[in-house]
């Protein structure tokens, strides 16, 4: 497990981190005696994303992507990546820590550990001395790397104050944080064994037979795969992504309400409409994965275990969130046109798909439905394609604003 400085660390930060990566190394070691553990620290750099000003804050998945690289390069099995920069949070008013199940890794900010920072508030003005205060810090800390790396193993939240995956809704809640319960323990420790297997890299397999390996690979990590995609949440992207949503629906309204989409839609078969529909999910999902570089490398890429449920687990949660966004189109446009759309209005519309002044089928209305989803799908995939590329990645790769 690799610890990853990134920013302009003041002492308190320095003994805090030096505390914490020692209290991680000691309960881990001592708790799962069973595995070879190692605690390797990168060199401390400056990155564009934690060198802004005081005031600004930090971009998490930058970070999270700095430290996958220093993964991949070292070989790492996860990154921890420590900031003093406070960290951006899309979904709460602050983050102290954003893990990232796709790629292992995660984030943590000393910002708001600090009990000399500005007090969260008003009733909290304790300045305590040089010597406590790096205790606390160093405390909190270590109960923050130990409750990320916890949704890294896939732990579920707790009631319990003082288990490490209680969440955490003040600073002042780390402190309180003792351990793992022991089924928590049981379970992160089954998952530590997979990760402790031999890799399909190390075995010199599929070496030069990249689809091969990519499919034995995603077949062996599938249910990490799975459950990355879970933590994704991708059910949740219409509303996530205000710009597809209403780029999508824009299209609907419109379609709707034209004579010749009617008449366009119910005149489709609908083996052809599933073909158009099948189609535009993975086209949509292949261009949002190129346009906000969801799978960009920054190095040649190698054969690697990890890459591949990277790029498995984001590739499905951006195809199940453009296929939830589908079925509510279709769902939506359906329940319209059998509600609102009386049966002389649609044979006006549509007069060429009926014979002998019968009232469409069912099977039009299907058709119709399918046409103005697949549509809709298309044209918000391109208003999803301005949402910001930051917020976009963020949504993808992070689990949670802890």
């Amino acid at each position: 497990m690799g610890w990853v400085p990134v920013g302009a660390f003041d002492e308190a930060d320095r003994r805090a981190t030096t505390r914490a990566h020692r209290r991680m190394s000691t309960y881990l070691r001592e708790t799962f005696s069973e595995f070879d553990w190692q605690f390797p620290t990168a060199a401390r750099c400056d990155l564009e994303a934690a060198a802004h000003p005081p005031d600004a804050r930090a971009e998490p998945v930058a970070l999270i992507d700095h430290g996958v690289t220093e993964r991949d390069a070292r070989h790492w099995d996860f990154a921890l990546v420590v900031t003093p920069a406070d960290l951006r949070s899309y979904f709460t008013s602050y983050a102290l820590g954003v893990p990232s199940q796709a790629v292992q890794g995660a984030a943590l900010s000393t910002a708001r550990l600090d009990p000399e920072a500005p007090p969260a508030f008003p009733d909290d003005q304790s300045s305590p001395d040089d010597a406590e205060r790096h205790d606390v810090l160093g405390r909190r800390l270590y109960a923050l790397a130990m409750h990320l790396f916890g949704h890294l193993g896939d732990l579920d939240h707790t009631g319990d104050a003082a288990d490490f995956m209680f969440a955490p809704q003040t600073v002042t809640d780390l402190d309180e944080m003792r351990g793992y319960d022991y089924e928590a323990q049981e379970q992160l420790r089954a998952e530590l064994r997979d990760v402790a297997d031999v890799r399909l890299e190390e075995t010199g397999q599929y070496r030069h037979q990249r689809v091969l390996f990519y499919l034995r690979a995603a077949w062996q990590q599938r249910s990490d795969i799975r459950n990355a995609v879970v933590e994704t949440r991708p059910w949740a992207f219409p509303l996530r992504f205000s710009r597809l949503t209403t780029a999508a629906v824009s299209t609907q309204v419109v379609l709707l309400t034209t004579a010749e989409a009617w008449e366009l839609g119910m005149s489709q078969p609908l083996g052809g409409v599933v073909l158009l529909s099948v189609g535009a999910l993975g086209a949509t999902s292949a261009y949002l994965l190129k346009r906000q570089h969801l799978l960009d490398r920054r190095r040649a890429p190698r054969l690697s275990e990890q890459r591949v449920k990277t790029a498995a687990s984001v590739t499905t949660a951006v195809g199940l969130g453009m296929a939830t966004t589908y079925a509510l189109l279709f769902v939506v446009t359906l329940a319209l046109s059998l509600a609102f759309f009386s049966d002389a209005l649609v044979e006006g519309w549509a007069a060429s798909v009926t014979t002998d002044g019968a009232a469409p089928g069912w099977g039009h209305y299907l058709s119709l439905a399918g046409f103005v989803a697949a549509l809709g799908l298309a044209i918000g995939a391109l208003g999803a394609s301005f949402e910001e590329q930051d917020y976009f990645r963020h949504v993808a790769f992070a689990d949670e604003e802890t």
